[in-house]
């Protein structure tokens, strides 16, 4: 009697297990796919913002040519970030690099809205726009899903799975130090 009661313990720990695991990777995953949504309307702006970038390019002298190149270069170093956090979605250093990133490109447009002839500056302006509006309403469903996974890690005694398992939390990214 005494195996038979051990046994289904057993079988209910093993089965509770198996649930909090199935539980905290689909979690996970919806983390993972909610970052894939903010990562493909911060692709859409970076596009948008070079494809005007190259436009300008033949069309102003040697001096703008390089202002423009400042852009260009922190584009490409976003899209060298984006890049990293597509293959690591939940790397807190990576998803740092990412916000660290977007804030030199934003300070690089400012400064190329303050040196550029007048006729360029409504472009910059959209792509701006575009990132202040854009990129907090993507962050949404991606901060619900980062709370949903981190409260299930922190929950007991799932916790003390996750931890077995070195799960770790999902990283929120505050981008209002960025809208400005």
């Amino acid at each position: 009697m005494a195996a038979l009661v051990l046994g289904m313990v057993l079988a209910l720990c093993l089965f509770w297990a198996v649930g909090a695991h199935n539980r905290l990777v689909r979690l996970r995953s919806d983390v993972v796919r909610q970052w894939s949504s903010v990562d493909a309307v911060w692709l859409r702006i970076l596009v948008r913002l070079q494809g005007g970038l190259a436009a300008r390019q033949s069309l102003v002298g040697e001096a703008e040519a390089q202002e423009l190149l400042a852009v260009q270069t922190a584009s490409d170093q976003m899209l060298e970030a984006l890049t990293q956090a597509r293959m690591q979605p939940l790397d807190e250093n990576v998803q740092k690099l990412v916000i660290s990133q977007h804030l030199q490109l934003v300070s690089e447009i400012r400064v190329l809205q303050q040196q550029v002839h007048e006729a360029f500056r409504p472009d910059l302006d959209i792509a701006l726009n575009r990132m202040r509006q854009t990129l907090p309403a993507a962050m949404i469903p991606y901060h619900v899903a980062v709370g949903a996974y981190n409260d299930a890690l922190r929950m007991r005694p799932a916790s003390w799975l996750a931890r077995r398992l070195n799960f770790k939390p999902a990283v929120r990214m505050d981008l209002t130090m960025t809208s400005n």
